[in-house]
């Protein structure tokens, strides 16, 4: 299972594009605009540098403004909508990219999006966001789909 949390969150770290209006899941490859947007999303949701350095470490969070700082990049990069809701589109382009043997799994990938987007998730943006996530590195798992470890 921290296998599967610690490939969650370095999707969430990933999840951070250029600028807040126009992410675009290839923008993500860059290491200072990911500092940066985590930065930002500290600021936004309370967290503490620890909570920071967690994530970038792609270790679980400890408590909800680590979730938070979580929700808020994935917004960012809009992997989820302002409301909280899943965006499949973007989902899918985030798991290509990020993923070792994408075109090998792309059909795979494409039915992980859309079971994930169909789960029923919390009304807190935060907690929508953690299961979200979860369900995502848990059926990438099960189709053998892993993350590259480059960031």
């Amino acid at each position: 299972m921290s296998r599967l949390v610690c490939l969650g969150l370095m999707l969430a770290v990933c999840l951070v594009a250029v600028s807040e209006s126009e992410s675009k899941p290839q923008d993500a490859s860059n290491e200072e605009h990911v500092a940066e947007a985590a930065n930002e999303c500290k600021a936004e949701t309370g967290a503490t540098d620890e909570d920071v350095e967690l994530m970038m470490k792609h270790e679980p969070s400890v408590n909800e403004e680590g979730k938070c700082l979580r929700a808020c990049m994935m917004k960012k990069f809009k992997i989820i909508e302002e409301d909280g809701k899943p965006n499949t589109e973007h989902t899918i382009e985030m798991m290509k990219l990020m993923s070792e043997n994408a075109e090998e799994k792309e059909d795979a990938i494409t039915e992980i999006a859309d079971t994930c987007a169909a789960i029923d998730l919390p009304e807190d943006h935060c907690d929508s966001a953690d299961g979200y996530l979860k369900c995502i590195i848990e059926h990438m798992e099960k189709h053998g789909i892993t993350l590259r470890v480059e960031h």
